[in-house]
């Protein structure tokens, strides 16, 4: 399901933070990046919703602009009641330093009407080497 055709309403019932995040680089053959995370989601509403995918934006200091849209979140398509949290992890690739990321997830609610989150969007921290 492509977001770029679709004007989907934007429904702000998720409760979204980043548990954790960070930065390895691996040098050999070539520099690459990798942003670890972990994503905990909450379903505020009084109703249930059910995602089926997500939209990543991520940019690195080339300052293009990658786009990424997947069917299901961490190979599910969770259904959250009122109340539940649902949270997984994972990592995205960089060839170059990255400056941004942020992720939208897109469903329907429990009466089979499409929505988009709103962005969540990672703090400038995730993005730091570490130092040795």
């Amino acid at each position: 399901m492509s977001t770029e055709r679709l004007s989907l309403p934007v429904l702000d019932v998720l409760d979204m933070g980043i548990a954790m995040a960070g930065l390895r680089i691996t040098r050999y053959p070539e520099p690459m990046y990798h942003v670890f995370f972990r994503i905990r989601m909450h379903n505020a509403a009084d109703f249930s919703i059910r995602l089926k995918g997500r939209k990543w934006i991520l940019r690195d200091t080339s300052g293009e602009a990658r786009i990424i849209e997947a069917a299901n979140v961490f190979n599910q398509a969770p259904i959250l009641i009122p109340g539940a949290v649902f949270s997984y992890g994972g990592c995205q690739d960089f060839s170059r330093a990255p400056v941004n990321m942020e992720v939208r997830f897109f469903g329907e609610d429990q009466w089979g009407a499409p929505f988009i989150t709103p962005a969540l969007i990672f703090p400038r921290q995730c993005f730091k080497a570490p130092r040795f």
